[in-house]
């Protein structure tokens, strides 16, 4: 009997772990999933907007928008913050996911800290571009959206299924179908319109929408119990 007790003890406990970890993830977290969402969607759309419309010698010039995303960083941290004042208990749940949202951030600013610093290397010595191959001077920047999407899907992916909240997993598979198609659209004209506005849907259904409807979870769930 007491080994009986001793095993439900223990299942009753790691289920209580779980939803620990469960709960932890709505206080608050929603608005992260909301910040990067929204900032993702409205960059993702306004460059789309301005490469359909601008003149084609300026139009290239809406990437620059995506500078803004450093804004976002100080409402993230403050977030954060808020979010560990707030909270009791930290799980290893939560320990692990935060490592992966931390290699997810370093991943992209690797990617294109490294696209930055070849697009230099490669204008200062254009002179030694061979006709025909000016290609490699703008090329890489094409599997930028495709790989960022990727990584969205993992993170997301991973997100969803740690937590059991299936629109995040949901979210997670549909910028992996994003990107699967945008690399099959490397070669369309009008690429970098496509891929601005693929990420606009994908930041919507990946981030919006689930950041949406944790923040009800949180609300129903969490504050009532």
């Amino acid at each position: 009997m007491e080994n009986s007790l001793n095993e439900k003890e223990s299942l009753d406990l790691i289920s209580q772990m779980i939803n620990t970890a469960k709960n932890n993830l709505q206080k608050g977290t929603a608005k992260i999933i909301l910040l990067w969402g929204y900032l993702v969607a409205g960059i993702s759309l306004a460059t789309w907007v301005l490469l359909e419309t601008l003149p084609f010698e300026t139009r290239y010039h809406a990437f620059y928008l995506w500078f803004l995303m450093v804004a976002g960083y100080p409402f993230h941290f403050m977030l954060v913050k808020k979010i560990e004042r707030e909270k009791l208990v930290r799980t290893y749940i939560e320990g692990l996911m935060n490592r992966v949202w931390i290699g997810f951030t370093i991943s992209i600013l690797m990617v294109v800290f490294g696209m930055l610093i070849d697009s230099l290397i490669v204008n200062t010595f254009a002179e030694a571009v061979k006709p025909g191959h000016e290609f490699i001077r703008w090329f890489h920047w094409l599997l930028l959206v495709p790989f960022m999407l990727c990584l969205y899907g993992f993170a997301l992916f991973v997100s969803g299924k740690a937590y059991e909240f299936k629109p995040l997993t949901y979210g997670g598979i549909f910028c992996f179908a994003a990107c699967f198609v945008l690399l099959f659209s490397l070669h369309k004209t009008g690429v970098y319109g496509i891929q601005q506005f693929t990420l606009f849907i994908s930041a919507v259904v990946g981030f919006v929408i689930p950041g949406h409807l944790l923040n009800r979870k949180e609300k129903n769930d969490v504050q009532g119990s």
